[in-house]
């Protein structure tokens, strides 16, 4: 692994577990599998066997370690990050680009919002997806071509005063508007496709929703 160049990369984490066919379809478009601690529990029970396991290491099932006989494991004992920062700390040291996060939501709502609050640390230097079964969030930076069929749900959550926002090929759409925590951006549809999010500052996550024809595919 030392001298390999990995391009796209999945971590998994150890929130509510995704189903085994989104994992797998993951895995296979992905040439690295991170674990973010307790994710190798879900990796495995998937027969997912990571390349690399990262965390304090306090939620690894006992079975679990005996399946990651060939994984990288990297123990960091430090309290003051989560296990997906620590992920993606050693994504960024690795140079890797594209992530896609797999179980990064559900169970403890304070992970959750932990989860989404720290890819803004990150979005600068890569391409980050977050994705569950039936919807993948993407945070915008800047700008976010979606190319997805009419009919798509779209959200749009801003994290902090966010202005500059323009929306075009949406039912509801925005030119220059400015948005807050807690106002209201949920439930957008694509009105024609590629549709297009700007923002001239600040931090938003959008959040999609495809048709049941369009779910299982892998996540973009």
């Amino acid at each position: 692994m030392a001298n390999r160049t990995f391009r796209r990369a999945l971590v998994i984490c150890n929130g509510e577990p995704p189903s085994r066919t989104l994992l797998r379809a993951a895995a296979r478009q992905c040439d690295l599998v991170v674990a973010a601690d307790g994710g190798a529990n879900t990796a495995v029970a998937s027969g997912i066997l990571p390349h690399v396991v990262i965390g304090d290491l306090d939620s690894i099932r006992v079975a679990t370690r005996r399946a990651l006989r060939t994984a990288l494991i990297l123990r960091v004992d430090r309290q003051d990050n989560t296990d997906l920062e620590k992920a993606l700390d050693f994504l960024a040291f690795r140079g890797v680009r594209q992530i896609v996060i797999l179980g990064a939501t559900g169970r403890r709502i304070d992970f959750t919002l932990g989860n989404l609050s720290v890819l803004w640390n990150y979005v600068r230097s890569m391409d980050i997806t977050v994705a569950g079964d039936g919807w993948t969030a993407i945070p915008v930076v800047r700008s976010l071509t979606v190319r997805a069929p009419r009919g798509t749900v779209v959200s749009i959550i801003p994290f902090g005063v966010c202005s500059g926002i323009t929306l075009k090929g949406f039912f509801y759409p925005l030119r220059n508007a400015t948005m807050s925590v807690g106002d209201i951006g949920v439930s957008n549809v694509v009105s024609l496709s590629p549709a297009r999010i700007r923002v001239r500052q600040g931090h938003v996550l959008a959040v999609m929703f495809p048709r049941p024809s369009e779910r299982g595919r892998r996540p973009r």
